[in-house]
């Protein structure tokens, strides 16, 4: 009996449906629109054939409930000749306005949706919550060789943000795509480490088109890439008889190293040995012969494990030339010999650079001016015939004073056209090398009556 009626109210309900919906008509319906956060928007819904339905919004498919402490947003209705008419009013959008929009028909009756308007969806064009990005890393302290994992995560948000990865300020991951996980988007490197990564900083750089100057970032941790010691046992080869020698375990590893351990096979006197305190220093103090041979071994210890490495003890008298071959110290005397020969070769050949350049500027100076500057003493004959030498250099003495309207032995004669005369005022004269002609100039001095 329930059953039946069930099925009757639903067929009641249905044609009841089907008899309302048939004159409710969508005039006008809401549109897609696109807004930058804080600004205003409105969506607006005309309808016709309204008896006793109501128009409302619905947002993500879900009935909006508006009311005054919400007063952000807001809806006004109307009624006009041709219809109802209801507009959503969204004042200082923010970014959880984004969404899709309906204007729905319910009917007052028995309050089911009788018809719904196209989907209008609302874009808000922001930047991500300042909280963003966020920085994750597996863990700081790794082993060498392990898999690291890095992620930026950001919100999503229009226009899209991109998110950038940089090693100690140098770009790493182009070409890596962001993943989207509901409200998110994620950025994930991941790498094997090497010891070039330690110490290194990886950050997370966040750009976004909204805002040409917008950047934001976020650091992880510097990375401290952990590994066992690596050992070089630092010594001189062969090592000479009765001369105090020393070994020195050089080491690279991190964390440092805690402890050294020296082993020598066959063992040598504890009075011929002398380990520094810290253990990372051997001396063997009086080598002989005997000892040549010995298996020496330098064992490191830190955190991370324990490494050993050894070297073979030589002693001998011969010591190990540019070829690392041995040579005998005799012709170590003969190389020093040779050495300061050539030694003295370069002596001479400076002393000798220099006595030359001395006779250059001594000698060849001189003579070079003498015989480019001397005078042949050319033999002038006067008019009587009788010889006359000229001086290296003489000056023509200048007797008397020319006085104004006077004629002298150095006054020109009269001017034509004028009543001046004119008056020598002459120049010294002096005698120059042969290869230059002398000149003697002369000037006219007029005055005017």
């Amino acid at each position: 009996m329930s059953t039946l009626l069930t099925v009757i109210l639903t067929l009641i309900m249905t044609t009841g449906c089907v008899i309302c919906d048939g004159p409710i008509t969508f005039i006008d319906e809401p549109i897609n629109g696109y807004v930058d956060i804080g600004e205003d928007h409105s969506f607006s819904c005309i309808v016709s054939g309204l008896m006793n339905e109501k128009l409302t919004w619905y947002k993500d498919e879900s009935l909006m409930m508006l009311n005054e402490e919400e007063s952000r947003i807001s809806e006004v209705q109307n009624e006009v000749s041709f219809g109802n008419f209801t507009t959503l009013v969204i004042d200082n959008t923010l970014q959880s306005d984004t969404g899709f929009y309906q204007c729905v028909v319910i009917s007052l009756a028995y309050g089911g949706i009788l018809k719904r308007s196209r989907k209008a969806e609302l874009i808000v064009r922001s930047l991500p919550s300042p909280e963003y990005p966020l920085c994750h890393q597996s863990k700081p302290d790794t082993l060498l060789g392990s898999t690291m994992s890095m992620s930026c995560v950001s919100e999503k948000v229009t226009p899209p943000v991109t998110l950038q990865f940089t090693r100690n300020s140098k770009s790493i991951n182009s070409g890596i795509p962001m993943t989207e996980k509901g409200n998110l988007v994620t950025v994930q490197l991941t790498k094997n480490t090497t010891k070039d990564d330690n110490g290194a900083v990886y950050e997370c750089h966040q750009h976004s088109s909204f805002d040409s100057n917008y950047h934001k970032s976020c650091s992880m941790k510097p990375l401290n890439i952990q590994y066992k010691p690596e050992i070089k046992i630092q010594h001189t080869n062969p090592v000479l008889p009765g001369r105090e020698t020393i070994l020195f375990c050089q080491t690279f590893a991190n964390p440092p190293v805690s402890q050294y351990s020296w082993k020598l096979v066959p063992p040598i006197k504890d009075e011929d040995i002398f380990v520094e305190k810290t253990g990372q220093t051997l001396k063997l103090l009086r080598p002989s012969i005997k000892q040549s041979g010995t298996n020496i071994t330098c064992t490191a210890t830190n955190e991370i494990g324990q490494v050993s490495s050894s070297v073979v003890l030589t002693v001998s008298n011969a010591i190990i030339n540019s070829d690392n071959s041995y040579e005998p110290s005799s012709n170590t005397n003969l190389n020093n010999s040779q050495k300061g020969i050539r030694l003295s070769l370069d002596v001479v050949i400076i002393i000798t650079a220099g006595v030359v350049i001395i006779i250059v500027l001594v000698v060849l100076v001189p003579v070079y001016h003498y015989c480019l500057c001397r005078n042949d003493n050319t033999i002038i004959v006067d008019s009587l015939g009788k010889e006359v030498t000229q001086p290296e250099v003489y000056y023509e003495t200048r007797d008397g004073v020319i006085l104004r309207h006077t004629v002298q032995d150095r006054s020109l004669p009269r001017v034509p056209t004028t009543e001046v005369y004119g008056h020598w005022r002459h120049s010294t004269a002096s005698q120059v090398p042969n290869d230059l002609e002398s000149h003697s100039y002369t000037y006219i001095d007029t005055e005017n009556d």
